[in-house]
């Protein structure tokens, strides 16, 4: 069993005790859970079908053809069409969907005849219309005829903005927060991009920091030639433009090829890799200042003369007295890897196109400015997301801060 120090309850207690931080981070955790399960909630595909006391879970990665289900059609199976036919034929078989039968890369076909339909009874209703007031001597420049003939074409534009993506809100086809242009629910893109831009920064920060935390503790610890080659080494690749290198490297990958032949493609992994370049950097100076004092304190000397190697000094010594520093810059620097990763996204660069993501749908928002619930979706989304992390992370600076956990006696 895990026991925690004094200090260590202190500092959870107090972390608690900051009612918008506890609750930013469960909420948070919650969003992330539900995000990681993303196929459970927004899926095209059925969570479980049964056919002929059969079950099958197609949302588990099981691929099942039409005609497995006795549909006269060629290929995978759509499930809402499934489900219809088994509500149809009164039988025993069933289809049970996720809450939004949507997946983040699947589009949704626009039944035109039913809306062509309501578009045509207006257009008779209101020929009825103008034709009682043609017989009371209305012609088209009277106020009444104008009137009425622009409230049917508010009504048809009404109408016509269904008949092609993107769509708006609508709850009757589970589409919560619309379409996009190329018909893909917006709500499912969401939670799909945001577990890409969650793990973008998880494995950002924890490679970037252990090699921060490593080269900062080595440069305040062992100073001289070292420290200086280093300090040198950082102001070099601060000053190299992030933007400009990442179209160079675009510029490379695509040059290049793969062993089939085809063109390479700047992917997820680069971007990585280019972030995990630069980005170890921002802590370095921050810990090299804390070795550099830590390093002259008595527990220091005295691991010094009991033989303690460099190596045990920097990482059982030093590190964990690090953690209060490390934690508080831990939630802005993840938002920042978010923000980072959704910005080189609206700008083409990182996964291929198709691919759900938050910059892609901040691309559709400013394209269809006219939909208006595109590009708010995602900066609410974003801003949400944000708030919630350095919530956090004003929690955690608080109940790491050594001035309300110490006192002099």
């Amino acid at each position: 069993m895990i026991k925690f120090s004094p200090l260590a309850k202190k500092r959870w207690q107090r972390f608690r005790g900051h009612k918008l931080g506890w609750y930013s981070l469960v909420f948070l955790c919650l969003l992330t859970v539900l995000a990681l399960c993303s196929e459970l909630f927004f899926n095209d595909r059925a969570l479980m079908v049964k056919y002929n006391d059969e079950y099958y879970f197609p949302a588990f990665g099981q691929v099942n053809q039409a005609k497995s289900f006795g549909l006269e059609v060629e290929g995978e199976v759509h499930y809402s069409d499934l489900k219809a036919h088994f509500e149809k034929a009164n039988s025993d078989n069933f289809v049970l969907m996720p809450p939004i039968p949507h997946g983040a890369t699947s589009t949704t076909e626009i039944d035109r005849k039913p809306i062509e339909k309501e578009i045509d009874g207006i257009r008779q209703s209101y020929e009825e219309i103008f034709d009682k007031l043609k017989a009371k001597g209305k012609t088209e420049n009277d106020e009444a005829y104008a009137s009425t003939e622009l409230a049917m074409i508010a009504k048809i534009k009404e109408k016509e903005r269904w008949l092609a993506h993107p769509l708006p809100p609508s709850w009757e086809q589970k589409h919560l927060l619309g379409t996009d242009p190329r018909g893909r629910d917006i709500l499912s893109q969401l939670f799909y991009g945001y577990r890409i831009a969650v793990g973008f920064a998880i494995i950002v920060l924890l490679v970037s920091y252990f090699i921060g935390l490593s080269v900062g503790c080595l440069m305040g610890y062992l100073g001289g030639w070292f420290d200086i080659l280093f300090q040198r080494f950082i102001e070099v690749l601060n000053n190299i433009p992030f933007l400009y290198f990442i179209m160079i490297v675009d510029v490379i990958v695509r040059g290049g090829s793969n062993a089939d032949g085809s063109p390479q493609q700047f992917g997820f992994w680069h971007l990585v890799a280019i972030m995990l370049v630069f980005s170890w950097t921002a802590q370095t100076w921050h810990v090299r200042a804390y070795a550099f004092r830590e390093k002259t304190r008595d527990y220091i000397q005295a691991a010094k003369a009991m033989g303690a190697s460099h190596s045990r000094i920097i990482f059982h010594h030093l590190m964990p007295n690090m953690i209060s520093l490390i934690v508080t810059f831990i939630p802005f620097s993840f938002s920042g890897s978010i923000v980072t990763l959704t910005s080189l996204y609206f700008l083409g660069y990182g996964l291929p196109k198709g691919t759900p993501s938050w910059g892609s749908l901040i691309d559709y928002g400013i394209q269809n400015r006219e939909s208006v619930w595109i590009i708010s979706s995602v900066v609410l989304a974003m801003t949400l997301v944000i708030f919630l992390i350095n919530s956090v992370g004003e929690a955690l600076r608080e109940a790491f801060d050594p001035k309300d956990l110490s006192h002099y006696e």
